[in-house]
């Protein structure tokens, strides 16, 4: 889905429903950052909570040195699929360039009442961007 429409659709369910509860959200985050560690995708995870209801759950991601950020992007959906496997709803977009990877999402607990949202930013390993050309290169 592309950002525009779901940042519709987020704000949305906000209007229609209430945040999660603080134990919803740390039961998330903690189910969030067991996910990220163990897919494979990353080697440094970081995930907290905020009080933004545009991303009350959050994580900065490294990519592993083997894993570019769009394949990061497409297997995250994988990882989402499990966190909203009880959601009564949800949407989601993500952002890739050649350096960045950002999902957002958002769900309806199976309540229906309460929604849970969701940043992901996950940047390219170091190891694995290019290299500019040394002059030498350019040279005859």
């Amino acid at each position: 889905m592309d950002p525009v429409s779901f940042h519709k659709l987020r704000q949305a369910v906000q209007e229609n429903s209430a945040p999660a509860g603080s134990l919803e959200m740390f039961a998330f985050e903690h189910r969030l950052r067991e996910e990220l560690e163990n897919c494979g995708l990353f080697d440094q995870v970081e995930v907290g909570c905020t009080s933004d209801p545009d991303q009350f759950v959050i994580a900065l991601c490294r990519c592993d040195a083997q894993v570019p950020p769009w394949e990061a992007g497409y297997r995250l959906e994988r990882v989402w699929a499990v966190l909203r496997s009880r959601s009564a709803w949800e949407a989601h977009a993500a952002t890739i360039t050649e350096e960045v990877m950002e999902f957002e999402a958002a769900m309806t607990l199976p309540d229906g009442t309460h929604f849970l949202t969701l940043h992901v930013v996950a940047l390219r390993h170091p190891a694995t961007a290019m290299e500019a050309p040394s002059a030498e290169a350019y040279a005859d």
